[in-house]
Formats: C-alpha cells, structure tokens, sequence
C-alpha cells in the first residue's frame, strides 16, 4: 500500500471531524505513549485514526512515518514496536461515536477543547510531543483565556493544619492579586488551596482543578462538593475522556499539566512521597518558576518541600507577598538551599515499575480476577505486552493468577490512592 498524503486539516473546514477524531484518539493513545503522539503530531488525528481503525496491522508506510517521526524527537524506536502499539490501540476498539460522545458532554453540561480550537490553552503547547490530544471541561468555557494568569498551589494529601493555613495564606494574598489557583481537587493541600480562592479570588475564573478522571466523575466523592462550587464558579479539566477512572498512572500524568498551565508552580507542603513533588519537577522542566515552603524539620510532612529547597529545585517562600515576588515581571532567580547527600528512602516494590508496567499494575483489580482481554482494553497495552507484563509483575511478588485470571498482590494501595 502506498503511502497516503499528509492531511492538511484546516480547523475551519474540519473543525467537527477534528474533534471527533481527536476525542476518539484519546480513547485509544495513553498521554504518556509517545509512537502514537509522535504519530499524531506527525499524521494529524484524521489520518491517524482512519488508518488505527480501517487497519488490522500497521501498514508498511506507517512503519516508516513512525521511525522519521520519533527520530525527529530524539526518541528510539524500533519496528517491531509499533506493532505492539497498534495492538494496543486496536484492543480499545470500538471507541465511542463522536456524536454520542458530545451528546454525552452536553448532558452534563461539559465541552470540548482542542488544539486547533482559538481558545486553547497555549501554555499546553510547550509539553511539546507530551501535549494533551484534546482537553474535556466543565464551567465557563469562555473563562480559558483567564488561565494564562494562573499559579499552582499543591502540596500533600495528608496536610496538617500547618499546611492548610499557610495555604490558605498564600492563595488569598495571590489570588486576591488576581491570580488563577491551579490544583488536582484532592485532600488536604488542594482542596486548601481551592476552597481560599473560592472565598478571596478576584481572577475570572478564580480556581481551576485538574482532574485524574473523566470531568463526569467527581473524585474524591467527599469533595464533589467542593468540586461542584469549582465547576459553578472557575473550572474542571482533564484530559482523559468521560467515562474514565483515576489511576496512580493517570494522576502522575495529570501532574504535568497542572505545571504547564502554571506561571509558577508553589508546594506549601509535602512529605517524601507527595506527588506535588512530581508537579514541581515538571514545572522545572518547562522552565516554571518553582517554590516551596518551609516546615517543621522534625516532622516528616514537609521533608520533601525541603528537599526541593535543598537541591536547588525550589525557591524558598514563607508567604504570599514572596511568592507575588516570584511572580513579577523580573521573577527572582535566587538558588537557595545546599547540595547534600541525599536520605536512603525505603520504597514500595511498585515504585520502582517501568511506565507500562505501572500502567498494568494500575488496571489489575484487587479483589477479583481479570482476563488478559480486559487487562488490555484498561491499560491500553497489547496482548503481548499484556502477558509479558503479568509474568513479570507476578516474579515481583505483584500479581498472581488462577484459574479465573489476574489479580493484584503485595501494596495496600488501591488504585488512585496514591499522592497526586
């Protein structure tokens, strides 16, 4: 088969089939399966979706387009992998119609965002091949623009009531400024966060959550309040589909948006494992401004804001004042902290898993036993890579298997319960 030739699809001529290919390819391509988003970037989503779903094996030409496309983002590829990859895309088939799916949104009064969209949001692009294949929401829509003012404010789960007032602190000083808070929606440090913009905020919108799941599931279920004043007042996002749950892989995913969203990205408090940790490291990356507040060093729950400010990965702030400093046009580049040798942490055994071992870690349930099949259409992996991943996930001490199926063994974790 001949190679096709590149679409040339204009927004303004495809903009619906633009939409539905793209929240059809979120369907199938995890955010963090960097062919398919090579792909993507590459082919456009008409292309890529047509030929996912009118090919049982990946053409010949697609081999090709996908060695040139990682090559030119510096990525190794081999041939042979992308035939796992469209395996994997294929397992998730048949995804929703596009028309069912907006149906679906405007029922619960959610919408659609995508790249060719005027109002998406530009700072996503610098995540470059990691961009978001298309966004969902809920709120006002038109309040998008209002994000390119915005900072996050994350920290721990488990907050104390020292990190929920100089929190609450911080994000009335800058969000009575006029700055966006940006955060997960979670316990503790968040909902903080969340709730104090709600109350002091002059910034249209005045808060932002971003989501590990599907904009139609309210998690956790104990904030659906306080997730229901966000979507009545600022604005959910994610990028995952309706429909979908959160994940320990799709909250660590979730992470680097809140950090390419973000002016400057603050953690005001955080133990070893947090995951703002994760966020803050993103947010270096992208070239974001990075603070972190100072606790009590003889507890735990700020040892990882004081590892940031240690290595040189954060700014050291105590309040909101400090962290307008930061914020302002000149920004503040002081390295604060010392190198010093870094503290011997004990891990979990599923710290340590590749992503797509993770990813299938993630899918297996706890209390009952599930078939390769269905540990494929949830993780988005291949049969092959499937199977691979149970043998070794089950030497790990991991997963065991029975007649039945497969099931998760050796954490306490539930799926999405770890720090996000």
């Amino acid at each position: 088969m001949n190679q096709p030739m590149a679409d040339h699809e204009s927004p303004a001529t495809y903009s619906d089939e633009l939409r539905g290919a793209r929240t059809q390819l979120a369907r199938m391509i995890e955010p963090a399966d960097r062919a398919g988003m090579a792909l993507l970037h590459c082919l456009g989503p008409i292309t890529l979706r047509d030929t996912i779903t009118s090919h049982q094996r990946p053409p010949g030409w697609l081999l090709q387009k996908v060695q040139t496309a990682m090559a030119t983002w510096g990525l190794r590829s081999k041939p042979a992998d992308l035939g796992d990859r469209f395996e994997a895309w294929r397992s998730r088939l048949p995804v929703v119609d596009p028309d069912t799916d907006a149906r679906h949104a405007h029922s619960l009064g959610a919408w659609v965002v995508i790249p060719e969209d005027p109002d998406w949001p530009e700072p996503l692009d610098d995540l470059g091949l990691n961009r978001p294949i298309a966004l969902w929401g809920r709120g006002d829509r038109s309040k998008l623009p209002g994000l390119a003012h915005s900072v996050a404010v994350v920290g721990s789960r488990n907050a104390s009531a020292y990190g929920a007032a100089v929190t609450r602190d911080i994000t009335h000083h800058v969000s009575g400024e006029g700055w966006c808070v940006i955060s997960g929606g979670a316990y503790g440090i968040d909902a903080a966060a969340h709730s104090a913009a709600l109350t002091a905020g002059t910034a249209e919108p005045p808060t932002v959550a971003v989501l590990a799941c599907g904009v139609d599931r309210f998690y956790p279920s104990a904030n659906a309040g306080l997730l229901s004043r966000i979507e009545e007042h600022g604005m959910l996002l994610s990028e995952v589909p309706l429909g979908c749950s959160p994940t320990r892989y799709r909250f660590l995913q979730r992470n680097r948006l809140i950090a390419a969203l973000s002016r400057a990205t603050v953690v005001t408090e955080a133990a070893w494992r947090s995951g703002s940790l994760n966020t803050a490291h993103h947010a270096e990356s992208l070239s974001r401004e990075v603070a972190a507040v100072p606790g009590d060093v003889l507890s735990g729950g700020s040892a990882g804001c004081h590892k940031l400010i240690r290595e040189d990965h954060a700014i050291l702030v105590n309040n909101g004042a400090e962290v307008l400093e930061l914020l302002g046009p000149l920004g503040n580049d002081a390295a604060l902290g010392i190198q010093a040798e870094q503290d011997d942490v004990a891990q979990r055994p599923e710290d340590s898993l590749e992503p797509h071992l993770l990813r299938l870690y993630d899918a297996l349930p706890l209390r009952q036993d599930a078939d390769p099949s269905n540990l494929c259409r949830v993780s988005g992996l291949s049969p092959t890579e499937v199977m691979t991943g149970l043998s070794t996930l089950r030497s790990r001490g991991l997963a065991a298997d029975s007649l039945l199926g497969w099931r998760r063994v050796g954490s306490k974790n539930a799926p999405g319960t770890s720090r996000a």
